[in-house]
């Protein structure tokens, strides 16, 4: 096929992104004179509590008690509760049938849910747990009138990020849910970091590793962690930058195997986790986020109830710890140590029934975004007098008005991706990417993206010569450790063909190649949006990438890259299967990888490094017949290829291929290992 580059750009005038107006059911809410907040109540059996007075409320702000000025209950029980933000042609139909990504309006929601699955955390064990706990809710817990989307930490995919009440279209969207071996990649949660790759066995509790490992090893493991936590952080603010024009009170579901917050230490336990500064101004960010945004977080730990050796028992309660302190900051509640969590659902849907607004005066030097000092950040305590009864609320903000505190876009970039990637736009266009960590040969560290576009969802005109064209605008957005993009490109892209190349087009489908370099190490959020600039159909996409620090890892691989060594010799290495990543059995699956050292320079020895690969479907090796590796003639004994055949038995699904290699050079051995997921299709 043809291969399409990238021009300059045009124009982006194509891409309106309009600064969010306030929506008028706002639940939380900081002026120069009054703040409002919600807060539910429930008795013992974790019901509701619906009869209070403000007198039986009591306030503080930084510790003083406040008066409270406005209050009120809101009722979001009703069946019909977002109907008003439904055309009247939808209200003709069941609510089920509707579309509700056509006919939403944000201002007009009143009670949603977004279903967070943190892939990054989430083992093999707990993903499969989650996806079952999923299937119940959408079947028989989801109640009429509730709109929900689905949003994965280490992917981003809006077809199934916009709100829906169709519940055949959220099953479609967990039975999609798999495995991420980009983040922690353990098959038991309670795995050591050396373990960090599929078993066919049973769990046997944490495996014996070599003394003089253990301490590199828990380096790794918390390295890691604060990779993964880093993740989830950026993908919990981007969806609460996004719930904020939504009306209502949102609930975000939060599924993980734990997160480890900056600095925190159990009493009479040794361990404490990274101290981080950036990560806990984070945080608090993230929960000034939340609450502006109206958005209650709850927290369900996917390891259920488990039994564990005395040394694992204070890692498991550091990283419950961060999902206790995110539930309670934002007025939510935690599900941890136990197995029902089809019914931690469903005493969610229960605080869904409503919630109390509580308004009291402002504190003083309120900002309002022109001041040179950073905002105060404010804690709030709120207590119910009643005795049995407990109020859930917010735990704090930072001490500056609305306005002030929208998000910032530093560039036309980012703001042209919030416009793009929103819960309420449709993605009519089928766009498949691939971030590939790989180093240029000048040694240069870059982030490889492979962007495919199905151009039968691409919307081609016809001039008076028969030459069919279309335009496609790209926006590619990088962020990670900052709070601004690390990097962002945007592309207007012109596209000419007569009817054979059209044909060959719609055969082959169209791929675009972007290098970004990248300046530090850490994890990367990358996200591409992609519009038709003839229809205004959108797509989007996204990865979670890590890029190593050599100087904690000392090893480390690139990403495999893939290809179909059986597709005819014009259309190999042309990178299509790289971005797809689809085969059929029977087919050879070519691979090639780098190996990456600290001590990288000079000559390689002949057996230093020692590659393998594995090929898993879930958990279980199905990699049955030889593997030829070698190195790459010309190339420095670091650069490693080879191929294998696919099996004809192979059933059509999900698969990982996972490259690993030892390096024997030091007076320590050391192992890495990358992953690379396709899929066997028919």
């Amino acid at each position: 096929m043809a291969r399409w580059t990238v021009v300059p750009l045009f124009s982006l005038c194509l891409l309106q992104a309009q600064e969010p107006a306030p929506p008028p059911a706002t639940v939380f809410s900081v002026s120069t004179t009054l703040v409002q907040i919600d807060a539910v109540v429930t008795d013992s059996k974790g019901l509701q509590v619906t009869n209070l007075k403000s007198d039986d409320f009591r306030v503080l702000v930084d510790g003083k008690p406040q008066t409270i000025t406005n209050f009120s209950y809101v009722h979001l029980d009703s069946p019909d509760v977002n109907l008003p933000s439904l055309s009247p042609q939808a209200l003709r139909k069941p609510l089920a049938s509707a579309n509700p990504a056509d006919v939403l309006k944000p201002e007009d929601v009143r009670r949603s849910m977004v279903l967070v699955v943190d892939d990054l955390s989430l083992s093999f064990e707990s993903i499969d747990s989650v996806r079952r706990t999923l299937r119940k809710f959408i079947d028989e817990q989801m109640q009429p009138g509730d709109l929900v989307a689905l949003w994965e930490t280490g992917r981003s995919n809006s077809v199934f990020q916009q709100f829906t009440s169709d519940k055949r279209v959220l099953q479609a969207a967990v039975e999609n849910l798999r495995w991420n071996p980009v983040g922690l990649g353990l098959v038991d949660p309670f795995a050591p970091a050396h373990a960090r790759r599929p078993s066919a066995g049973p769990r046997t509790g944490a495996l014996e590793a070599p003394r003089e490992r253990r301490t590199d090893e828990a380096n790794e493991r918390a390295y890691i962690r604060m990779n993964t936590t880093m993740g989830a952080f950026d993908t919990l603010g981007q969806l609460m930058d996004e719930l904020r024009p939504v009306g209502g009170r949102k609930a975000v579901v939060f599924f993980s195997d734990g997160i480890d917050l900056p600095g925190v230490t159990l009493p009479g336990s040794p361990l404490q986790t990274f101290r981080n500064d950036e990560l806990i101004t984070r945080f608090h960010r993230l929960i000034d986020k939340a609450n502006r945004s109206g958005a209650v977080v709850y927290t369900v730990d996917a390891r259920g109830l488990v039994y564990l050796a005395p040394e694992q028992l204070d890692a498991l309660g550091l990283s419950q710890q961060g999902l206790l302190q995110l539930a309670e900051d934002t007025g939510g509640f935690a599900t941890v140590n136990g197995n029902g969590l089809s019914d931690a659902m469903q005493h969610i849907e229960e605080q869904q029934r409503g919630y109390y607004l509580i308004g009291f005066k402002a504190p003083e030097n309120i900002g309002t975004g022109n001041a040179a000092s950073k905002p105060d950040y404010h804690s709030i305590k709120v207590t119910v007098n009643s005795p049995g009864l407990r109020a859930h609320s917010r735990s704090g903000f930072f001490g500056e008005t609305d306005e002030a505190s929208r998000p910032k876009y530093a560039t036309r970039q980012a703001q042209m991706v919030a416009a793009v990637q929103s819960l309420f736009n449709k993605s009519d266009l089928h766009v498949r990417m691939t971030a590939l960590y790989r180093r240029s040969g000048k040694g240069q560290t870059v982030v490889h993206n492979l962007l495919y576009v199905d151009p039968r969802d691409v919307t081609f005109r016809t001039d008076l010569y028969g030459i069919h064209y279309a335009a496609l605008d790209v926006v590619i957005l990088a962020s990670g450790y900052g709070v601004d993009p690390l990097a962002a490109l945007s592309r207007h892209i012109a596209i000419d063909a007569d009817d054979d190349k059209l044909k060959r087009l719609q055969k082959n489908g169209m791929l675009f190649a972007l290098d970004v370099p990248v300046k530090q190490a850490g994890p990367y959020q990358v996200r591409a949006c992609v519009l038709d600039s003839a229809s205004r159909a959108a797509g989007s996409a996204g990865q979670y990438l890590d890029i190593p620090d050599m100087k904690k890892r000392h090893i480390a691989l690139t990403t495999p890259l893939i290809d179909d060594a059986s597709a005819p010799g014009e259309t190999r290495f042309n990178d299509v299967s790289s971005a797809l990543r689809e085969f059929r059995a029977g087919s050879r699956l070519a691979f090639a990888f780098r190996i990456e050292t600290d001590r990288d320079g000079g000559t390689v020895r002949p057996g230093r490094f020692d590659p393998q690969i594995q090929l898993y479907r879930d958990r279980t090796p199905v990699l049955n017949n030889p593997v030829s590796i070698a190195a790459v003639p010309g190339e420095d004994g670091r650069a490693v290829h080879g191929e294998l055949r696919l099996s004809t038995s192979l059933p059509p699904g999900q698969y990982y291929l996972q490259a690993m290699a030892t390096d024997r050079g030091g007076k320590t051995e050391r192992t890495a290992s990358s992953w690379i997921e396709f899929q066997v299709v028919e």
